[in-house]
Formats: structure tokens, C-alpha cells, sequence
């Protein structure tokens, strides 16, 4: 076997390696999930949510899927920060499995985004029970969240890793992002925009939801299957 033929063999092992990795991030959920939302009423980020939802929602009607996103609850609680703040250093760390703190393993939403006053990497998380999900989003004092259009983009982009997509590498696409050298910054504008999906990403979205999709129940829990939280795992913007 020739160097040249040796090479190729470890390409193509790297590629189904690759692939098997994005794949295991993109489980399906089998309910609409519902939306629990923790923060002050009149923080600015309250009707991003809401433009988070309407765009995946949106998406997924025009891809022709029967999956929605569920239905956007506010409650008043205590923010954990610093539990926010450790389960964001553990996904950026990259530890296997995610340690997620006692403080958010009791929250009550399928999805549960709680709008920090601190300083972390926004992140969208595995949660403690099982198939649900916490989004951490930092404080928009800090950058790059300061700056134009910033936390629209991230609170979608983290929405779109709560229901199962991972990253890409382009910098002009919404799911940029690491170990790509695209950070929250680019999405600076000073018309508000919410970057576009790839057509990759696309497809995928009607992989895991396609037409016929329909709420069915799971066992050890009612939204995404049982075997995702055998394993947490999250992404950071």
C-alpha cells in the first residue's frame, strides 16, 4: 500500500469520525418542547426569546417540517450565576461527561433559558433529567453582547442547539462556531439581521423533523430520548 493510499484511508476515517460526532449531537425531540424563560420583565432580552422562537418556528414551517417549538412560559426565580458560570466552563473545557450543577438540575422548563447578570460564554446545555435542556445568555452589559444585533444572534443560535444542531465554520452563517475561529462579534449589525442557516443544516433539520413528524412519549422522559442524557453534552456560541 502506497503512502498516497495510507493517507486517504486516515481522511476518510477522519471524515466518518467527524460526521459520527455532529450526528450524535442531533437528537430529535418527541414532544414540542416547552419554553421556560428566568429573568427580570423588562430585561431587553425578553423579546428576543420570542424572536428566537417565531425564527425556528418559521424555519421549520417553510422546510416543510411538522415539528414546532412549544410555548414561551416567564416565572420569576433566583438566577443561579454561578452555577451558569460553571457549567459553561465545563462544555468550553470540553469535559465528558458535562458536570452540571445542582442548581440547574431542578428547573422547570423542557427548554429553560435564564438571563444572566454575569459574565460567561453563552452556552446551550444538557440538563440533569433527562432530554432537557438549559441556554445560559450573559449579560448584555458585557461584550460582545453590548454591541448591535450581538444577542439576537447568539439567544438563536443557542436555540438552535437546543433542538439538535452543532456547528459550522463559516463565519456568515448563525451556527458558526467553535472549534471554527468565528466568535459572537461578527454578528454585529447595525440593521437587526438573524444570519442564515446553511443548506446542511437545513436538511438536517428535516432529517431529524421531517414532515410527518408527530409528539410521541419516551421512555425516561417525554421530550428527547432517553439516550442523551447518558452522555451531556452542550455548545457555547
Amino acid at each position: 500500500m502506497t503512502s498516497r493510499e495510507v493517507a486517504g484511508i486516515v481522511l476518510i476515517a477522519a471524515c466518518l469520525m467527524a460526521g459520527s460526532a455532529h450526528a450524535q449531537f442531533g437528537v430529535a425531540w418527541q414532544q414540542p418542547p416547552k419554553i421556560t424563560v428566568i429573568g427580570a420583565d423588562s430585561d431587553p432580552r425578553q423579546p428576543l426569546i420570542d424572536e428566537a422562537v417565531a425564527f425556528w418556528n418559521r424555519t421549520l414551517e417553510e422546510l416543510g417540517s411538522g415539528f414546532r417549538l412549544g410555548p414561551v412560559e416567564r416565572i420569576s426565580l433566583p438566577i443561579p450565576e454561578r452555577a451558569l458560570q460553571a457549567l459553561s466552563q465545563s462544555i468550553v473545557g470540553g469535559a465528558r461527561p458535562v458536570d452540571v450543577p445542582q442548581a440547574l438540575r431542578d428547573l422547570p422548563g423542557a427548554i429553560t433559558v435564564l438571563l444572566a447578570d454575569s459574565d460567561f460564554i453563552s452556552f446551550a446545555g444538557p440538563f440533569h433529567a433527562p432530554g432537557k435542556r438549559v441556554i445560559g445568555i450573559k449579560s448584555p452589559n458585557y461584550p460582545p453582547l453590548n454591541l448591535p444585533n450581538v444577542a439576537r444572534n447568539v439567544i438563536v443560535h443557542e436555540f438552535g442547539h437546543a433542538i439538535g444542531i452543532g456547528h459550522n465554520s463559516d463565519p456568515a452563517m448563525l451556527m458558526c462556531g467553535r472549534p471554527a475561529d468565528c466568535r459572537p462579534a461578527a454578528f454585529r449589525s447595525d440593521a437587526p439581521r438573524i444570519f442564515p442557516l446553511t443548506d446542511g443544516e437545513k436538511a438536517q433539520l428535516l432529517r431529524m423533523y421531517p414532515s410527518d413528524w408527530k409528539p410521541r412519549s419516551a421512555i425516561g422522559g417525554d421530550h428527547a430520548t432517553a439516550g442523551e442524557s447518558a452522555r451531556p453534552r452542550g455548545r457555547t456560541d
